[in-house]
């Protein structure tokens, strides 16, 4: 016979194990309740609402005349939230078959934004709206994966004044580490190259914050709080968009690959047009430029990229013979009715410097107007390289203009006293009488050569070159005051022999192609010798000769005559430039 125990013991075996259970579940229950419980409610409110960004769109760019050059549009942004991120190889993986790009590249951006796991990581701008329609139909395969509407810088005239605007781009370590301070955060955009980086304070408005309610798969059900942005300064540029696309086209009508045109108004130093052919597209910037792209144009043998008007340095030529002609009527060792020998070269111990051809005995104003070698050959060694260096400072060379663009270099003005530092050659006996055509050691810029020609054509006075006109702010337009740099003393008599010879150049000189119909034009053209090919090709002026309002500069590298690919040039930049109606901001 079995010994079955009582029920009451049973019963009371069994209250004990349910009484350890609940006790157990009760202590849970107060750890999640009460030590756990705001980190629990903060997930679940991590989980239930989420904080975006607001990009802030950029200041408009206007030209002189109000018409816009660069706005933006609204585009799709694909972003990613790390913190929402469910089997992220998985997600990646998908991500990149459907934006067409490499697993790698997101990995990337996910790892550089690893400090801010709660903010969208932007992955691709500008996105097709069938892509985006694509990633909404995968949505359940995509957790971590959302689409956000930014505004995209967009460059209206595509090509047109893309050096002088440059371009934006996301922000580098370097930049990020200088300008923290500032707010920026990975990912945001910043001005990479001209006017966009000049003015990147003006331009760059402050981004907005949206607060929203989610579901469970992440779409909005509503907004909980809104900061708008505050839209970026617009600013107005000095140049001109009539004057900016009749230097473009008539630099790529010269059929040759490279070169610049600088235009300003003598008075003001304000740019009137800006141009560096070859050219590329900003736009392609603005919405994230590809890494092959970027390696055709960094790769490019042209270097589409570089600012040849401010960037680039170049072997004077013959416009450096206003150089030498203003230091010998300075010195008063030349006068408009000085007459020289030019049998067609210059001797110099045993050394003998070329000219195009023998011209017998001519007075110095024919000297100019033909660019004639043996001419300022004489002068040159007259004057010496240290007197050729003084007048070539004085009038603006061998130095930045200080522009406002980033990006501009010096040159190099030799003399016998720092050659050797600057070009690692000593001076040479020969070196003044190379130096007083503009060859040597002496490189300049295309904008330090327009600057020096304006303060000829105003007397003296030496004015920064600047491309702001104005700045739109709450309390109206603002606009910027045009700089005064140094008066150069000039005796008037200079002043009339060097506007006799620039005039004589275009009417029966050098630079006959730059002569217009109803408008005196004064120049002179310079073509430059080089080691690496053809000439290059310059021709430096003003217009009206009497009353100078406009001044151009137009280089065409080996262009091979000044007289024949630059002052083409120049002539079709004037009568834009003079058919202008009067325009303010």
């Amino acid at each position: 016979m079995v010994d079955t125990p009582p029920p009451t013991r049973r019963l009371q075996a069994f209250s004990a194990v349910v009484a350890v259970l609940l006790g157990i579940l009760l202590v849970r229950l107060w750890q999640v309740q009460v030590l756990q419980g705001a980190a629990y409610f903060r997930q679940s409110e991590d989980n239930r609402i989420r904080e975006y960004t607001l990009a802030a769109p950029r200041g408009i760019i206007y030209d002189r005349r109000g018409r816009p050059l660069v706005a933006n549009r609204p585009a799709f942004t694909v972003a990613v939230l790390p913190l929402e991120l469910r089997d992220p190889p998985t997600v990646v993986s998908r991500l990149a078959a459907l934006l067409g790009m490499p697993a790698a590249q997101i990995e990337a951006r996910l790892r550089a934004a690893r400090a801010r796991p709660f903010e969208p990581v932007r992955i691709a701008r500008d996105v097709d709206p069938t892509v985006v329609a694509r990633i909404e139909e995968n949505r359940l395969d995509l957790p971590g994966v959302i689409i956000l509407a930014d505004p995209v810088r967009h460059y209206l005239h595509g090509t047109r004044a893309a050096h002088l605007l440059g371009y934006v781009g996301e922000i580098d370590s370097d930049e990020l580490a200088a300008r923290r301070a500032e707010g920026y955060r990975p990912g945001d955009l910043i001005g990479k190259a001209g006017v966009e980086k000049a003015y990147e304070s003006l331009l760059r408005g402050v981004d907005g914050r949206l607060r929203m309610e989610v579901d469970a798969l992440g779409r909005p059900l509503r907004v909980l709080s809104r900061q708008p942005p505050s839209p970026g300064r617009a600013v107005v540029l000095t140049v001109d968009l009539d004057i900016q696309a009749a230097a473009e086209e008539a630099l790529r009508a010269t059929g040759l690959e490279a070169g610049a045109v600088v235009v300003l108004d003598p008075d003001t130093g304000e740019v009137l047009a800006l141009a560096s052919m070859p050219t590329f597209d900003p736009n392609l910037f603005a919405r994230g430029i590809s890494p092959e792209r970027w390696l055709a144009l960094t790769s490019d043998r042209r270097r589409p990229l570089l600012n040849r008007a401010i960037s680039a340095t170049y072997e004077p030529g013959s416009v450096f013979k206003l150089v030498t002609a203003t230091a010998a009527l300075e010195r008063g060792i030349v006068s408009r009715r000085t007459v020289f020998d030019a049998p067609g070269y210059f001797r110099l111990g045993q050394w003998t410097f070329g000219d195009l051809r023998a011209w017998g005995r001519i007075d110095f104003i024919t000297g100019i107007a033909h660019s004639v070698n043996v001419v300022f050959y004489t002068l040159g060694y007259r004057l010496g390289g240290e007197t050729l260096a003084e007048y070539a400072f004085r009038l603006g060379l061998g130095e930045p203009t200080g522009i406002d663009l980033p990006g501009e270099v010096a040159g190099t003005i030799p003399s016998p006293a720092t050659k050797q530092a600057l070009v690692g050659e000593p001076w040479y006996p020969g070196d003044a009488v190379n130096m007083s055509i503009g060859q040597g050691a002496v490189t300049v810029t295309p904008v330090q050569v327009a600057r020096m020609v304006a303060g000829l054509a105003t007397g003296g006075r030496v004015m920064q070159p600047h491309v702001l006109l104005a700045v739109h702010h709450d309390r109206g337009l603002e606009r910027v005051a045009p700089v005064l740099q140094r008066q150069v003393s000039l005796r008037p008599a200079t002043l009339a022999v060097l506007r006799e010879g620039m005039r004589a150049v275009v009417e029966r000189g050098s630079g006959v192609a730059a002569r217009l119909n109803r408008v005196a034009v004064a120049g002179k053209t310079g073509s430059a010798e080089n080691p690496r090919g053809r000439p290059h090709a310059w021709f430096a002026g003003y217009a009206p000769a009497e009353a100078p309002q406009v001044v151009v500069v137009a280089f065409v590298e080996h262009g091979f005559r000044g007289g024949i690919a630059a002052a083409p040039v120049a002539r079709a930049v004037l009568e834009a430039a003079l058919a202008r109606p009067e325009a303010s901001p």
